[in-house]
């Protein structure tokens, strides 16, 4: 099932500028997957060194936030959305 991924400024040159991407999975984390085995260079910001998604990545689905470490679970469904940004961190 396809869903539209839109990602974030900082990855948009990584595609050539392209703001949006379509994907396949039933998560977020088999979205993820599925877009860096199509586009390798996406891998290196999505996931870390043991191949887990990157923990400063969170994800908006329908008008909830959705951290990574819960991105395996989260349920899409085909035609959905999702936007991929940066988690914000302060002191």
């Amino acid at each position: 099932m396809s869903v539209r991924v839109q990602l974030p400024p900082i990855l948009r040159p990584v595609m050539g500028g392209e703001r949006f991407l379509s994907a396949e999975g039933n998560s977020i984390g088999a979205v993820l997957s599925d877009l860096a085995r199509r586009h390798p260079p996406l891998a290196l910001h999505f996931f870390n060194e043991s191949g887990a998604i990157r923990h400063n990545i969170v994800f908006l689905h329908g008008g909830t936030m959705v951290r990574a470490k819960d991105a395996d679970l989260h349920r899409l469904k085909a035609g959905d959305e999702i936007v991929i940004t940066n988690a914000l961190a302060g002191g």
